[in-house]
Formats: C-alpha cells, structure tokens, sequence
C-alpha cells in the first residue's frame, strides 16, 4: 500500500470510527399523553392544556377546585448517552375537597425518537399506564384517617390523604444493533415507568408527582425477568425427584 493509500484507509477509518460513536445516542423528538379512559366520579372531563393532558373529577367544595390529574409531556430531549436515566414526562395527582372521586383512570403515552445523528428514521412507540385512584372520607367518624392520621390535628380541619397506585405500570424496552468503534452491541431503549413505588399518598389540597423515565443502555445491563417454568417442567422434577426418593430407600434396604 503507498503512502497515498494508506493516508486514505486512514482517513476513511476515522470517519466510520466518528460515524459509529455518533451513532450510541438517542434524541426524543415527541412525546404526548391522552387520559384515555377513568371509572367512578362525578362531573369527570378529560382536556388537553397545550401539552398537558388533564383529568378532572368531583364537584368543588370550599376550595372551588376539582381533584385530577396532570400528565406534563417533555416533549424533546437529548441527544441522550448510553447509560443516561432522563425522564418523559411528569405525572402529578391534585387533591382538593370534592364529594366522589374516580377509581381508576388510564393514561396512553407516545413517544417518538431517533438514533445517533439520523433524524429521517423516527422511531415511535407507545404504552398504557393504569392507575387506581382511592378518594378516603375526609371526614371519618374516629377523626382517624385511613392511613393512620388524624383528620383533625389540633383542632384544625386538614383532611385526609388520598391513595395513588400503579396498577399497570409497564416497564417496555426496544433493542437496537449499533456497530460502535468497530464492535457491534446491542442497546435497549429502555422504558422504565413511573418512579411511584407502590403508591404514593396525598395531602388534602397538596399535590403529588411522579416521574415517567427512561434509559439508553447496554442490553446487558437490562435484567431479564424470570422465565415461569412450563406446569409439564415441575411434573418432570417432581418425577426425578421421586425416582431419587426411590433409589435412595432402596439403598437403605
């Protein structure tokens, strides 16, 4: 090879090299929510506020508000790294004195993006959060709210929490190939959900919120959930653990 050549080969070597560590990035380019459907309640009404999907319910006591919830989109980000926690969007639970609240309401995001620095191939995908909703009595006949406080402490009239819980609260990954640096791995885009727990609960006339967050990582560094072994895989174990029994009394004797 001349000198004229190789200066080529390493030019060209550079350039992919730079091509493929561009490549290990991810770019949110929408995200968007809907309230998509909710059981219980009165006067509910499901609206968009320029992004923010709202969810409302009840009729209004002294503070003339309804309860609800919000779904706050955060509608680009990134370019993100590899192993960068970034988040989606904001859910938050508005609690306000209101005479019947809902007892479950569904949420439906989209999402849409694109890797390294190719932003003609937008990747869109979408999931399905469902939330319990559990409105307490904010007067109890005990004083004595359902999570153990008082509804009146010192003489003051604060209410009693309500509880939010993650019923469906899906953890979704896409995996991608990407040759970086000469080595080809696989990434996920790795959706892990609403950072809620298991639940959370809210102050009367207080807010509360959650994060919906995502990753851009290795596959690898995904744990796989446990694979249920087939009911004909315990019939097998069951059946070798029973020769085993046999053998073993036949030794005895």
């Amino acid at each position: 090879m001349n000198k004229y050549a190789s200066a080529i080969f390493a030019v060209s070597t550079l350039v992919l090299g730079a091509a493929a560590s561009q490549a290990a990035t991810l770019t949110v380019t929408n995200v968007s929510g809907v309230w998509s459907d909710w059981t219980g309640g009165v006067k509910q009404s499901s609206t968009m506020n320029g992004d923010v999907a709202e969810l409302r319910w009840g009729t209004p006591g002294y503070t003339k508000q309804q309860s609800g919830y919000d779904f706050a989109p955060v509608p680009t980000s990134g370019p993100h790294q590899k192993d960068q926690t970034f988040t989606l969007g904001t859910f938050t639970h508005n609690n306000f004195v209101i005479d019947k609240g809902i007892s479950s309401a569904t949420l439906d995001v989209t999402f849409s993006f694109y890797l390294g620095t190719d932003s003609s191939n937008i990747y869109t995908r979408s999931s399905q959060f469902v939330f319990e909703h559990w409105e307490t009595p904010n007067v109890p006949e005990s004083g004595i709210c359902v999570d153990g406080k008082e509804s009146k402490p010192n003489g003051v009239q604060v209410g009693c929490e309500d509880r939010v819980t993650p019923i469906t609260n899906p953890r979704k990954s896409e995996s991608f190939t990407i040759t970086e640096d000469g080595v080809t791995r696989t990434y996920l885009f790795d959706v892990t959900g609403f950072n809620i727990g298991e639940n959370f609960w809210t102050v009367e006339n207080q807010k509360n919120s959650a994060q919906l967050q995502a990753r851009f990582t290795y596959e690898e560094n995904v744990p796989l959930p446990p694979v249920p072994l087939p009911a004909a895989g315990w019939l097998l174990l069951a059946g070798v653990a029973g020769m085993g029994a046999v053998a073993r009394r036949r030794r005895k004797a």
